[in-house]
């Protein structure tokens, strides 16, 4: 039976449209060239972000830094009521400038050396003028003021100790910044009481930060640590997006993840003095295949992408 030129038509036009819609669901794939990977999703991050937490529980006194402002590695954020820490301080230093105690074991010593002389000097003039129990008791009366002055000796040096764990605790009463970053969030502020461990400031690394994407599982072998990576960032359109900046990858997970069929994911760091990168935007990576060991430098400029297949 022959089938109508309309019908057979319709159907024509109907499976094409079933391919182009399947076609449609899978994910474009990365474009690539002999010698560069271009991978149009990638993700800026930050490498150094922390909420620095308080050491110690109290009571928030003063806070150093504004949202926006710069921390240096090891400055003070902020400070907690310290009163009671200073005290203990001080009271540590006066123990272990006490050398009284050490001073009276030394004293008695020598006394009791001086009377164990002077006993056998008598018995040398003339024997049994002091008895053997006399003599044994000045002699145990040495040993006795040798442990004393050891025992302050000792106790001299756990009051070292004791003045050390003073000075830390009050140290641990002002909150440091663990890196150089800028602080992106304040979660507590003066008069606030907080817990050990207790978040008090978000702060972000921005001079260096990192994208994510994933490749091709294809591309998974020819990827790897130290080649140069291009990225440009997508800013909806403005001039900053023209700006290109050259980094290496640092990591090719060993994983294969469950995305658009079969990927890895890889990881790329990229200097960033002018803060320009914004962690959390979208980006392009043009990976350099084959580029280890050689020097990235900074910024690449505005030229034209290589390898998006112009």
């Amino acid at each position: 039976m022959l089938i109508p030129k309309k019908a057979a038509a319709l159907a024509a036009g109907f499976v094409a449209v079933l391919s182009l819609a399947s076609v449609a669901q899978v994910p474009a794939p990365a474009q690539r060239s002999a010698d560069t990977l271009f991978v149009s999703d990638a993700t800026i991050d930050w490498i150094e972000k922390s909420d620095v937490a308080a050491l110690r529980e109290g009571v928030i006194e003063k806070m150093e830094l504004q949202i926006g402002m710069l921390a240096q590695r090891d400055k003070p954020i902020g400070v907690l009521h310290r009163e009671i820490a200073d005290l203990t301080v001080k009271k540590a230093e006066l123990m272990v400038t006490n050398v009284a105690a050490k001073n009276k074991a030394e004293a008695q010593r020598d006394l009791a050396l001086a009377i164990v002389a002077t006993n056998a000097r008598l018995n040398q003039r003339k024997p049994g003028m002091v008895s053997i129990e006399e003599m044994r008791k000045a002699e145990a009366e040495v040993k006795v003021a040798e442990e004393m002055k050891n025992e302050a000796v000792e106790k001299q040096k756990l009051d070292e100790a004791d003045l050390l764990l003073a000075r830390q605790a009050l140290d641990e009463h002002t909150i440091k910044a663990p890196f150089d970053g800028i602080v992106i969030e304040r979660i507590k502020g003066p008069g606030e009481s907080v817990r050990a461990n207790e978040a008090v400031v978000r702060l972000g690394n921005l001079d260096k930060l990192r994208s994510w994407a994933y490749i091709p599982l294809e591309y998974a072998d020819r990827v790897k640590e130290g080649q140069i990576v291009e990225l440009q960032q997508r800013l909806g359109g403005t001039p900053g997006e023209k700006k290109r900046y050259r980094g290496k990858i640092t990591f090719v997970d060993p994983q294969i993840q469950p995305i658009a069929e079969v990927a890895v994911r890889v990881y790329a760091e990229f200097d960033n003095p002018d803060h320009e990168l914004r962690p959390g935007a979208k980006a392009t990576m043009t990976i350099l295949i084959g580029t280890e060991g050689a020097t990235a430098s900074p910024t690449v400029g505005s030229r034209a992408p290589v390898g998006l297949g112009r």
